[in-house]
């Protein structure tokens, strides 16, 4: 298996997403960054539009917008970042659920440890397949992560129950399942593969 394709980042954005994260802290803080590929050249904080901006994240449209500028320059919206402040730099089921840019990678900064600030890159990606979601919900133990919305996640380090075993050949661990209650017709699963960061 081929390993996944490492992000150069400049020093300079790596601080600047860590500032920002320690700045807006308690709440998430989030923004996205232009590029090529996975060359980081840019960093572009945003207002987070979230609700609930201590558990969750929502990139504000102007912010989004931007992605049409980078692209008639050549370039793109390469990542999408934000902040864990008090959890691990790892997707949660709601990131899998906000996951709505499969080309762009998703940057996470965990400040669980403020003195040891953490950043990782992910790609996710959604797959819309064919779930018999009751039959799931009874074989597997979903988590309400936000009200009406569900989550499973299956590592890729541990076996995969039975009930999953039609879906792990579209699309292997590790994965989110996450549905919303008002329409369970919009499951999805979500997969997730790491990307190294080397800063310079």
């Amino acid at each position: 298996m081929a390993q996944p394709s490492t992000v150069k980042m400049p020093k300079s954005i790596f601080d600047a997403i860590i500032e920002h994260a320690r700045e807006g802290k308690p709440e998430e803080i989030c923004g996205v960054l232009r590029g090529r590929g996975m060359d980081v050249y840019e960093i572009y904080r945003a207002r987070n539009l979230a609700d609930d901006p201590i558990e969750n994240y929502m990139v504000d449209p102007q912010t989004l917008l931007l992605q049409f500028e980078f692209e008639e320059a050549g370039d793109e919206m390469m990542g999408v970042y934000h902040s864990h402040p008090v959890s691990v730099a790892y997707p949660s089921a709601t990131d899998a659920w906000n996951a709505h840019y499969p080309e762009s990678l998703y940057f996470i900064c965990s400040l669980e440890d403020d003195d040891a600030p953490v950043l990782r890159a992910f790609r996710m990606t959604p797959h819309f397949l064919d779930l018999d979601m009751d039959a799931l919900r009874r074989a597997l133990a979903f988590e309400e992560v936000r009200p009406g919305l569900f989550g499973y996640f299956q590592p890729k380090t541990t076996p995969a129950p039975p009930a999953l075993s039609n879906v792990i050949h579209q699309a292997p661990p590790p994965f989110y399942i996450v549905f919303h209650i008002a329409d369970k017709a919009d499951a999805r699963v979500v997969s997730i593969e790491e990307h190294p960061i080397a800063v310079a």
